[in-house]
This record gives C-alpha cells, sequence and structure tokens, in this order.
C-alpha cells in the first residue's frame, strides 16, 4: 500500500514538474507598451528612450517595433523559465547589425537588455527593455 503511494506521488510530482516547465513564461497574452533605452558604448551622445506597442503572444515572445521586423530577423528564441532569449541581425542604411537579447517576465510586466555590434563601424550598442501590458491586443 505504501509503495503504491508512493508511487502515484511520484507519478504526480513528475507530471505537475513536466507541465510547469512546458507552460512557458509568466507572461500575460496582450497589447505591450515597451520603451528601449539605448547606449552608445564609447559615444557621449545621448539617445532618447524610444516607446512602442506590440501585441505579444505565447507564439511571438520577442519585444520588437515594427519598424524593427521589417530588417531585422530573429532567431534561435528560446525559453528558461520566465526569460526568452534570442539571437538578432539586421540589415539597414546603418549596414549590418548583429546582436543577442533577452527578456524576462513578470506577468503584466518585463525587464531585459539586448547587445548589437554594428559590424562596419565596430561599435557596439546596449538596450535597455522594460515595458508592461497595457491591455488585450487589436482584433485584426
Amino acid at each position: 500500500m505504501v509503495k503504491r503511494f508512493l508511487s502515484l506521488v511520484l507519478v504526480f510530482a513528475f507530471t505537475l514538474s513536466f507541465g510547469t516547465a512546458m507552460a512557458g513564461p509568466n507572461m500575460n497574452p496582450g497589447k505591450w507598451e515597451i520603451t528601449t533605452e539605448t547606449e552608445m558604448v564609447g559615444m557621449p551622445m545621448s539617445v532618447p528612450p524610444v516607446t512602442h506597442v506590440q501585441c505579444i503572444t505565447e507564439e511571438d515572445l520577442v519585444p520588437q517595433s515594427k519598424e524593427a521586423s521589417n530588417e531585422c530577423q530573429v532567431t534561435d528564441v528560446k525559453e528558461d523559465g520566465d526569460t526568452v532569449s534570442w539571437k538578432i541581425k539586421c540589415s539597414g542604411q546603418g549596414g549590418q547589425m548583429d546582436g543577442t537579447g533577452t527578456i524576462t517576465y513578470s506577468g503584466d510586466t518585463m525587464e531585459g537588455v539586448m547587445d548589437m555590434v554594428i559590424k562596419s563601424a565596430g561599435m557596439t550598442v546596449k538596450n535597455k527593455i522594460s515595458g508592461r501590458r497595457i491591455g488585450p491586443c487589436d482584433k485584426p
């Protein structure tokens, strides 16, 4: 009897932990207001923060403005608990940029970073990302 009870407890614990691991980050899907603060490493100039609104879903967890999504390719998206990481490659008027990013979700808020290198200039760009859910996504 005790052996059977322990077996059931182990099966339940495994199922619970597997279900939690497959659940994805603690992110409430919807319309998010996302602010990016940019620092050009080694440059004294100040870049004002940029804010955009994006519909974030469980299938599309990477924060990215519409303008960036036209010029940038996001790859290698991985989830680890509440943190999402990715690689990004952009091409445009400023030349090719490669980078990596991570964002950690906490229900209705997010915090993260994205570091990029402008290859032609050998310059590093550091972005601090923060966001908050502001409501449901607009219907198409």
